[in-house]
């Protein structure tokens, strides 16, 4: 049972930490799989259009600064394990935009360039500890912050499509159940604080990424019971990150809902108002928007 009673916290019963242990391992296993469906579906359609690259970016830059920091800290075995395996999907889903994407050569010749350059600078600060002895501690905010917000560049630009047809629905659903356990698990254990944060922003930013797949897809008579489920269960995460901080995290919330209507406002406008010259969008247009 000893792997299973790691990082406990004292003051909550044995079993809570037993069921946050299982949730963890449950999650390590889901991030696993969670990627592969949509790299099989990229592969089988030879595009990643509907997908958004800063999304992706931000996941393996945050990979590769969380590999560093997750060396020198004591983590359970799972989080160790998760850490190794997920920036080589994350670099496979990189290159798949590189092959697939209708960009011009320029284009991906500067994304390239600028993409390198910022994971070459991350790995010389991490190797040449610039930042001092903690330099791995004091970096992974950036790898925490671009954690949190990676989903939100996907859920603008299904906004800005009107559509989730780019997502591999077998991926959404998997980053559902991942999400969840993550959230059991980091708010169960004592975890270091930037996990937490990190754990209800993107949790929350994926839950609003499952309500666009019921919202876009029109699904039938459970799409109104799901969608209350889900406002609650993100309530629910708001709670839990205060109580495990403390009151001062309701900025979180906050900046979260502006953040979404921020989006919603921003590409209500694009659709309303295309640039001089061009023409209307319409619904077809947007499934065949860039990804880039």
């Amino acid at each position: 049972m000893g792997t299973l009673e790691q990082n406990c916290d004292p003051n909550l019963p044995v079993w809570l930490c037993i069921l946050a242990n299982v949730c963890g391992y449950t999650s390590n296993v889901i991030w696993f799989l969670v990627l592969l469906p949509q790299l099989i579906k990229n592969y089988r359609r030879k595009s990643t259009v509907g997908l958004s690259f800063i999304w992706a970016s931000c996941n393996f830059c945050a990979s590769l600064v969380n590999l560093f920091f997750i060396r020198d800290i004591d983590v359970p075995l799972f989080t160790r394990i998760s850490g190794w395996y997920m920036p080589i999907l994350e670099a496979t889903m990189l290159l798949q935009f590189v092959v697939y994407s209708k960009a011009s050569v320029s284009r991906k010749l500067v994304l390239a360039v600028v993409s390198l350059s910022v994971y070459s600078v991350a790995i010389a600060l991490e190797c040449t500890h610039a930042l001092g002895e903690n330099t791995s501690s004091k970096l992974v905010w950036a790898s925490i912050t671009l954690w949190s917000i990676e989903t939100y560049f996907q859920v603008v630009l299904n906004m800005k499509r009107r559509s989730v047809e780019g997502q591999s629905y077998i991926s959404i659903g998997l980053s559902l159940m991942g999400k969840t356990t993550d959230v059991i698990m980091q708010f169960s254990l004592l975890m270091p604080k930037q996990y937490i944060y990190m754990t209800y922003f993107s949790s929350t930013f994926a839950y609003f990424n499952i309500l666009q797949l019921i919202i876009y897809t029109q699904t039938r008579w459970y799409s109104r019971p799901a969608v209350t489920v889900l406002g609650l269960m993100l309530c629910v995460f708001a709670a839990l990150l205060i109580l495990r901080t403390s009151i001062v995290s309701i900025i979180c919330p906050i900046g979260v809902s502006v953040l979404l209507v921020a989006g919603f406002v921003m590409t209500r406008r694009y659709s309303r108002s295309p640039p001089a010259g061009a023409l209307p969008i319409t619904a077809m247009d947007t499934k065949q928007s860039p990804e880039f």
